[in-house]
C-alpha cells in the first residue's frame, strides 16, 4: 500500500514542480491501495505543486446537463470517478461554471479558471483554453487512451475536425448562490451517430515516439504530456490522419 511520501516521490517522476498546473484524469483503485485513501493521493498533488501552482480535477457529468437539463454547481456530483468527487467536495475547492465541463480548482490561478464560462466547452473563454495558454501539464492515472486526456475534444474544436459538430443543451442551472434560471451552453459532439471516438490509435502513435510519456506509479501507469506539445502533435494527426481518432460505423439491416 502507498504512502503519501512513496506517491509523492513516484507522482513527481511526471516532471511536477512548485508553481506548476495540472490537469488529472485517474482511475483511484488501479494504483493498487493508498494509506489514507483518495484524500491522499489529492494531498500529495497539492504538495507537489504547492500554494503558487493549480490543480485542475474536472467534474464532468454528462448526463445531468444534456439528458437530464439541470445543473448545480454546488451539489451536482462528479461523474469521473473517486478523486474528482472527493475534491469537488473540499471547501477550498472551486468549480469552474460550465454545466457539462465543469473542474474543481485548487490553488494560485483558480479565481482566473472560475471566470471561464464560455458557452463553448471549448471556446475562447474556457477552462481549456486558458490550460493551454498556460500549458499546464495532463496527467492520467490508470486509465486506457479512450477513456482519458478529455483535451483531445479541445484540440479537435480548434483544428476544426469534419466528423465533429457543436450541439447546444439548455436546461435549469443554479448558480453557486442558489439562483435557478434557464440558461443555454454548447460542445462539441459527434457530427453523427455513426461517428464513433475512438482516438487509441493516435494516442498509440504519441506514445511509441514519447510524445506521452509515461512513470510507474503504485500499481498503474501514469501518462503525462504538456499542453502545447499535445495540441501540436494530437492536432497534426487530426488534420492529416483523422481516421486515427475515430471510426465511421455503418447501419446494419
Amino acid at each position: 500500500m502507498l504512502t503519501k511520501d512513496q506517491l509523492t516521490v513516484q507522482l513527481a517522476k511526471t516532471g511536477l514542480r512548485r508553481g506548476d498546473q495540472f490537469m488529472v484524469h485517474s482511475a483511484y483503485k488501479s494504483l493498487g491501495g493508498v494509506e489514507g485513501g483518495v484524500d491522499t493521493v489529492i494531498d500529495a498533488f497539492l504538495e507537489l505543486v504547492g500554494p503558487e501552482g493549480t490543480a485542475l480535477f474536472p467534474t464532468f457529468h454528462f448526463r445531468s446537463w444534456s439528458e437530464n437539463h439541470y445543473f448545480d454547481i454546488m451539489e451536482t456530483q462528479s461523474g469521473m470517478g473517486a478523486i474528482s468527487e472527493v475534491a469537488r467536495t473540499r471547501k477550498e475547492a472551486i468549480r469552474t461554471p460550465h454545466p457539462i465541463y465543469s473542474f474543481a480548482v485548487f490553488g494560485k490561478h483558480a479565481r482566473e479558471y472560475e471566470q471561464c464560462d464560455d458557452i463553448e466547452a471549448f471556446g475562447e473563454n474556457s477552462v481549456f483554453s486558458l490550460f493551454h495558454k498556460m500549458n499546464g501539464l495532463i496527467v492520467s492515472i490508470g486509465l486506457d487512451w479512450n477513456q482519458t486526456f478529455s483535451f483531445q475534444h479541445y484540440i479537435e474544436y480548434r483544428v476544426g475536425a469534419y466528423y465533429r459538430r457543436l450541439k447546444a443543451f439548455s436546461g435549469i442551472y443554479v448558480d453557486k448562490n442558489g439562483l435557478a434560471q434557464v440558461k443555454t451552453y454548447t460542445m462539441s459532439v459527434r457530427k453523427t451517430l455513426k461517428f464513433r471516438t475512438y482516438i487509441v490509435p493516435a494516442m498509440t502513435e504519441l506514445h511509441a515516439r514519447g510524445i506521452i510519456e509515461e512513470v510507474d506509479v503504485g500499481k498503474t501507469k501514469v501518462h503525462f504530456c504538456r499542453a502545447n506539445t499535445f495540441f501540436e502533435q494530437m492536432g497534426e494527426i487530426i488534420r492529416t490522419h483523422p481516421e486515427k481518432c475515430h471510426y465511421v460505423e455503418e447501419p446494419h439491416f
